[in-house]
């Protein structure tokens, strides 16, 4: 899922090119980065292992690169990068140099030198599965949806049994509208990996926008695979929420899953506004939605919203000054609030 939050600007950035990692390292920088690997070879059986292999082969590109991966995984980029240009210098012409360092520009977010990386690697070895993936990934938010669907259908000629294939299947006939072909993709995905936890929240998605109770079960088997993920609870909650109007026993479903969230995260502030707005819309219970309202901008002052739904319990339960209070303060943060605006002068008109 977190693709689609470093892409959103990737369109702005097309023009852009960065040189991070591209120059030869001064021999100052090697000695420097040496001494770093030395030091912590001292300590790291796994860092020992690989410069010992490094020593014993100087000219396998593959341990340099089991070095940057290594380095990658430690958010040590500088060191990862010198390695890369090291393993380009035994051999330049090998796809998963490029794979490798479009996997670590894409972890620092630097979207277009990973997409730049990416075509180098199929560029030497188009039948690269994962290469393919990962620039699959970027055309589709980019709209480069019949590049992205030649390169799935490759892909899946390679190996028909890659399950991201198909979750990206899914991405893109979702971006493209069709939610049938959609679904399908990710199911296929669910498939092959049983444990394929965002395909199960992708057609979570697609059926709670259909109000199909699909989404519920689909929110579930997620759950079942990440106990602890906010995401699907929360999906789960919303689900239950927007449809508790067939079955009023469904808000307190919801309750269940908020409460599940808090037990996570005890300040994650949408599930106690949830809980509010659900306790003052569709329960009317004034005092219990007031509740979560006060938890709500007692975690994030600026909180207007929660503010005037908790001016509506207190006008719902006759306490006007605590309402005008209530509105004034989300009028002060917001000038704006329409809402808050109306509701302050409903109050005060008749003084």
């Amino acid at each position: 899922m977190r693709i689609l939050s470093i892409l959103i600007s990737f369109c702005s950035l097309l023009t852009l090119h960065s040189c991070d990692g591209m120059q030869q390292p001064s021999n100052s920088a090697n000695t420097e980065l040496e001494a770093q690997a030395d030091s912590l070879a001292q300590l790291d059986s796994l860092l020992r292992a690989i410069n010992q292999r490094i020593i014993a082969n100087p000219n396998d590109y593959t341990a340099y690169l089991e070095r940057a991966r290594y380095w990658g995984d430690r958010a040590m980029y500088p060191n990862a990068y010198t390695d890369i240009l090291r393993a380009i210098g035994i051999d330049s012409t090998k796809a998963d140099i490029y794979l490798l360092r479009g996997e670590l520009y894409f972890q620092q977010e630097k979207v277009k030198e990973a997409y730049d990386d990416y075509n180098t690697c199929l560029r030497y070895d188009s039948l690269n599965v994962q290469g393919l993936l990962k620039k699959t990934g970027i055309d589709i938010v980019l709209g480069n949806h019949e590049i992205a669907r030649r390169q799935l259908n490759t892909a899946l000629r390679v190996n028909e049994f890659e399950p991201e294939a198909y979750y990206l299947r899914g991405r893109l006939y979702k971006t493209m509208g069709d939610t049938d072909v959609s679904a399908s993709s990710y199911k296929t995905a669910i498939e092959v990996d049983p444990d394929y936890y965002d395909a199960y929240i992708e057609v979570g998605l697609l059926y709670a926008a259909k109000k199909s109770d699909l989404a519920k079960e689909y929110y579930t088997s997620a759950i079942g695979i990440r106990p602890l993920s906010i995401e699907a609870w929360y999906n789960k909650a919303m689900y239950l929420q927007e449809t508790g109007f067939r079955k009023k026993e469904r808000y307190r479903e919801a309750f269940t899953c908020y409460d599940e969230i808090l037990k996570i995260d005890p300040k994650f502030v949408a599930a106690h506004f949830n809980k509010g707005f659900v306790f003052l819309e569709y329960l009317q219970q004034y005092d219990s939605a007031a509740i979560y309202f006060s938890n709500a901008v007692n975690i994030f002052p600026g909180y207007y919203q929660a503010y005037y739904n908790r001016g509506l319990c207190n006008e719902s339960m006759n306490k006007r000054p605590e309402a005008e209070a209530d509105y004034r303060k989300a009028l002060s943060i917001q000038p704006n609030y329409t809402e808050a605006a109306v509701a302050l002068s409903r109050l005060t008109d008749g003084k």
